[in-house]
């Protein structure tokens, strides 16, 4: 895809996600949980997109599932809790072209 193309979509995509009929986490708080070591992290969403049902375990490769939903002022302030967020357009353009569909289609990217 082109540059100028890429541009246009994120552009669009930026102007009109606050108007779409999707899910928006903001607010509140998720769990996910490794399948093989019992690893867990919580997530939470700093713009509104979509994020996967699952992701990969950083310490074994596992493979976490997210299991609950908290709502955002019920988790105690001790939690690190890791932001899912909508990259600017300088960092998609720099992703891999599977990356740049993802966000594009209005995927979210953990902050790790």
């Amino acid at each position: 895809m082109k540059k100028e193309d890429i541009e246009k979509k994120y552009n669009e995509l930026v102007n009109s996600i606050e108007k779409k009929r999707m899910y928006d986490g903001r607010g509140t708080v998720d769990r996910y949980t490794c399948d093989t070591c019992g690893h867990v992290i919580y997530t939470t969403y700093r713009d509104k997109g979509v994020t996967p049902f699952t992701i990969r375990c950083n310490r074994c490769g596992g493979t976490k599932y997210h299991d609950k939903t908290y709502d955002k002022k019920t988790v105690p302030g001790y939690v690190i809790v890791n932001d899912w967020y909508r990259p600017t357009l300088e960092q998609t353009l720099k992703m891999s072209d599977g990356m740049i569909q993802h966000v594009l289609n209005g995927g979210l990217i953990l902050e790790e």
